[in-house]
């Protein structure tokens, strides 16, 4: 059987290794499954530090049948990409626990590299990518250390260089490989973190700010910037079962029509829009949205859809434009003003509408009389709101409760619009965000989701009318993380995130500088796309042909390959690290050739140091501990310790010191 060197410092290294994978992923992994994996990792560690046997076979089989039966009932079969993560990281993780052999450890490692990639299915940050490849540095180390006898320090000083030396050429190929659509695409990940739902139950959107994930950022133009608030528009919901508001039918295959930004009105803005991965294909907006980009898809009503790739970051430009006046077609508004079933439901709110309709002169003036009736009857904007059963839960916020969060405001506001007869829908989407002032952009987060009314008035068309803003002008400015007057509310309804601490300056400028630094690495590396490759080219070589830009590309890289290969195989004379003893020997020897002891060189350092000690009295005692020391680390082998280091430093600057010459 081949010998392992280092085995204890490979079980040590891999444990580590795998328990930062679990710890990466575990937001994708049930609790009881990421406690499995995590004590797996904590066990091999345990046992190779504390030198205990290894589990036999059968007992190892055992429990990883029994770890795999979890896995399938705790997991199941929904998420195929989850899954195989799972099994790969409990398959290695078993694979370690009974590892004896060269092959093993070499199998192992192998397995390693592919989980460590895993971790870019479910997060590309900047911060998961250095991790991932300090982690990618110790799993070369621990290679290394199956066929060398090295130390870990040294393997993982040798596997950090080369991942610098592979650093410049994978700059190169980012901006100088074309960048082809993939041919085949694993299914993608199980993406809730962000977006909406197609469904609004005013408890739905409460629940999503308990939740701290990016969902875009937005790049404002300098000359035309859009005009706050930002009422980001995601989908629009124009169908109300009498509790929830739906996207219809009608609405779906009218969003099946693309619209050309040529066809629309003036542009009054335009800004940029870096989204990140979503489980819906729905993209953000202000007002009457146009993208250009390829992959996004503008539709009638001014939305914006992905068309694929929901597993990636997408940046797109909009231009945005008010929206027109153009009176409602028979069917849409019909479908903006059908209550269905819900009449029979919520009667006192009817009866508030229609008298507030009846004082009013026209559809205007009743706009203006429901927004001072939420102003002035004592409604409170809440992050928590109570529960509201049954069929009656508008007429329980509106007259008995009075706090809620936007979605209770909006399906109040677009019901009673409805009642009487003014064509109204829900809109859902995020409002605000966290402007960066460095680099002059915003955050729009998953607590940022909001949900309003928009409502058509005849000779005006379609206008935002939100009610959450009457009771809250404050929410209209900024994050809802910055609301100074539900901060403590806020952090409470957050899960763990570093928003708790916003209030102590260090945390807060910590967090700031961290999403700012993410900002840079989504922007310049994840989304440098095919079309910012194709005008980095231009600029760099005009409107050369492709051949001429795919020559220079392998040109290139054989040079660099060449350049690799004879730099390794190029005849060195041979570096011999000399050892610190012999160096703190040699300065011995120069100190006492200053002082007047000169003697041949053909003596060997024990008996030089014998002779030195014997002519120098006062500093005999030093002359012969050194002399003890050097026999016992180069002549006997013994171990340079950091202590036997320190005192050879002190020994030489003891001897270095102004002493009396004997007589």
């Amino acid at each position: 059987m081949p010998t392992i060197h280092n085995e204890k410092a490979i079980n040590l290294t891999l444990s580590i290794v795998y328990g930062l994978v679990v710890l990466f992923i575990m937001s994708e992994l049930t609790p009881i499954f990421t406690a499995l994996l995590a004590l797996l990792c904590a066990w091999n560690f345990t046992i190779t530090l504390m030198k205990k046997p290894k589990p036999s076979t059968l007992y190892a089989n055992i429990l990883a049948a029994l770890s795999l039966v979890l896995l399938l009932y705790d997991i199941g079969f929904g998420d195929t990409v989850t899954l195989f993560v799972a099994m790969l990281i409990l398959s290695s993780l078993f694979k370690l626990l009974q590892a004896k052999t060269k092959k093993h450890y070499q199998s192992i490692v192998l397995l390693s590299f592919f989980s460590l990639s895993t971790v870019y299915l479910f997060s590309q940050s900047i911060i998961a990518t250095l991790c991932v490849s300090i982690l990618y540095v110790f799993n070369f180390a621990a290679l290394a250390l199956i066929e060398n006898k090295h130390s870990l320090k040294i393997a993982s000083k040798q596997s950090g260089k080369m991942l610098l030396l592979a650093l410049p050429i994978a700059v190169f190929l980012l901006l100088f490989l074309p960048k082809l659509p993939a041919f085949w695409q694993l299914p993608g990940p199980k993406l809730a973190k962000t977006g909406l739902s197609e469904s609004v139950n005013p408890f739905d959107i409460a629940k999503l700010s308990r939740s701290d994930e990016l969902v875009f950022r937005a790049k404002l133009s300098a000359n035309n910037p859009p005009a706050p608030p930002y009422y980001w528009r995601a989908i629009i919901h124009d169908e109300f079962d009498g509790t929830t508001w739906l996207v219809s039918d009608l609405l779906k295959s009218q969003q099946r029509n693309k619209t050309s930004a040529k066809d629309a009105p003036q542009f009054e803005s335009q800004y940029n829009i870096i989204a990140e991965p979503s489980s819906k294909p729905w993209l953000y907006g202000i007002g009457q949205a146009y993208s250009t980009n390829p992959d996004v898809k503008s539709t009638e009503q001014g939305l914006l859809i992905r068309k694929r790739y929901l597993s990636n970051n997408i940046n797109y430009e909009v231009k945005t434009s008010s929206f027109n006046d153009s009176p409602l077609n028979k069917i849409n508004r019909y479908q903006n003003l059908t209550l269905g079933n819900s009449e029979l439901n919520n009667v006192q709110s009817q009866q508030l509408a229609l008298s507030l309709y009846k004082n009013s002169n026209n559809d205007s003036e009743f706009l203006t009389a429901l927004t001072e009736h939420f102003s002035n009857q004592g409604f409170a904007y809440t992050l928590t709101p109570e529960p509201m059963m049954g069929d009656n839960t508008i007429d329980e916020f509106m007259f008995n409760n009075k706090r809620g969060f936007c979605g209770h405001y909006a399906s109040a506001a677009a019901f009673m619009f409805r009642t009487v007869g003014i064509p109204a829908r829900v809109v859902s989407g995020y409002l605000g965000g966290e402007l960066n002032e460095q680099d002059d952009y915003l955050s729009v987060y998953q607590y940022d989701a909001h949900a309003w009314v928009e409502v058509f008035i005849k000779g005006k068309g379609w206008q935002i009318f939100d009610a959450t803003a009457v009771v809250s002008p404050e929410r209209l400015t900024g994050s809802l993380s910055q609301m100074q007057s539900l901060n403590s509310e806020f952090t409470n309804n957050l899960e763990f995130s570093l928003l708790r601490f916003n209030q102590i300056p260090g945390f807060n400028w910590l967090r700031l500088n961290l999403e700012n630094l993410d900002y840079k690495w989504t922007n310049w590396v994840l989304g440098f796309d095919q079309q910012k490759q194709s005008s980095f080219l231009k600029r760099l070589f005009g409107n050369s042909q492709l051949w001429k830009i795919s020559l220079f590309v392998i040109l290139t890289i054989i040079i660099i390959f060449i350049s690799y290969f004879v730099y390794l195989n190029w005849p060195k004379k041979p570096m011999l690290d000399e050892h610190l003893l012999a160096k703190h020997y040699k300065e011995i020897q120069l100190w006492c050739a200053k002082n007047g002891f000169n003697q041949s060189t053909h003596f060997t350092p024990l008996q030089y140091l014998k002779l030195a000690s014997e002519h120098f009295i006062e500093k005999g005692s030093f002359f012969l501990q050194f002399a003890q020391l050097y026999s016992d680390v180069r002549y006997k082998g013994e171990e340079f310790t950091q202590q036997r280091k320190n005192h050879s430093c002190d020994l030489v600057k003891s001897i270095k010191t102004k002493a009396k010459r004997s007589l």
